[in-house]
């Protein structure tokens, strides 16, 4: 099984659902952004709250080789157990801390 193409696919239906939780006590549009081709996948909060403009990004994850980094979640619940239930297997998340050393070994290299 092409685990990358189901990945892509669970995250980005993980991330569209959780569009739907819009906030409606401000104008601030949940967003996501699923780019298959170089595998990053956005949450991001754009809108206004009062007269404070924002432009948040909570929630980013890189599918690499098969793996999902989770770089950051500011999502209330956390989407790595929605992720999982929806099929990713938890072995295959690596932590940023871990895909950071990795990345550093193949540049000293």
């Amino acid at each position: 099984m092409d685990t990358t193409m189901s990945y892509a696919d669970i995250l980005t239906k993980v991330m569209r659902d959780e569009e739907r939780f819009q906030p409606s006590f401000v104008r601030v549009k949940i967003v996501p952004v699923c780019d298959l081709t170089s595998g990053q996948f956005l949450l991001v909060a754009v809108g206004w709250e009062g007269r404070r403009r924002v432009d948040n990004i909570l929630f980013h994850a890189q599918l690499i080789d098969g793996q999902v980094i989770i770089e950051r979640d500011m999502t209330e619940e956390g989407l790595k157990p929605a992720l999982i239930e929806a099929g990713i297997r938890e072995e295959d998340f690596l932590s940023d801390r871990d895909h950071n050393y990795a990345e550093a070994e193949q540049i000293a290299a």
